[in-house]
């Protein structure tokens, strides 16, 4: 891909983003506890736990790695 459309792909990612971190001022939400019914919980929520997961794969796959030649020999 070249630059430009990466560049159009990054600013259609970004409108979507901040359209629905926008909705959220309009949508209003049943919230069950107090701390859901703060301003974007939810995109707060997601963004935070996608980290957790990557941040934990990472270390589970320090314990999973196998040597290079492992399947070589």
């Amino acid at each position: 891909m070249n630059s430009d459309k990466i560049r159009k792909l990054w600013i259609v990612f970004i409108s979507i983003l901040m359209i629905l971190l926008l909705s959220d001022l309009f949508i209003h939400r049943h919230s069950y506890f107090e701390i859901d019914g703060f301003f974007a919980f939810p995109s707060i929520f997601g963004f935070l736990s996608c980290i957790f997961l990557v941040v934990i794969s990472k270390i589970i796959g320090i314990f999973l790695k196998r040597p290079e030649g492992y399947y070589d020999e």
